[in-house]
C-alpha cells in the first residue's frame, strides 16, 4: 500500500482551499511548518504552498464531527491551532 499526507487540494494558495489526503510526493502542497501559539502546547500549522501565510484552519470554527478542514489565512485564532498528543 502507498503512502499518504496531507495536501492542499491543487497545491493551491487560495483561502478556503480544501485540505485532504493525497498520495504523498514531497511537494510544497504537501509540507508544513508549525508556529506555536499565545497557548504553551498549541501550534498553528503552516503551509509551504502559501510561504507560511495561510494555515489549516477548522472551516467556520466549526465543531460538529465531519467538519472540514481548509486553508485559510493564518491570524492564530482558536480554529487554526492545534496541540499535539502523545500516542503508543
Amino acid at each position: 500500500m502507498g503512502s499518504y499526507a496531507l495536501d492542499v487540494a491543487n497545491a493551491s494558495n487560495t483561502d478556503g482551499a480544501n485540505i485532504q489526503i493525497y498520495s504523498s510526493y514531497g511537494g510544497t502542497a504537501q509540507q508544513y511548518k508549525l508556529v506555536a501559539g499565545s497557548t504553551s502546547g498549541q501550534y498553528g500549522i503552516v503551509t509551504a504552498v502559501s510561504s507560511g501565510t495561510k494555515g489549516l484552519d477548522v472551516y467556520n470554527f466549526g465543531t460538529s464531527d465531519g467538519t472540514n478542514v481548509c486553508q485559510w489565512t493564518y491570524y492564530a485564532q482558536s480554529n487554526q491551532l492545534w496541540v499535539f498528543e502523545p500516542t503508543n
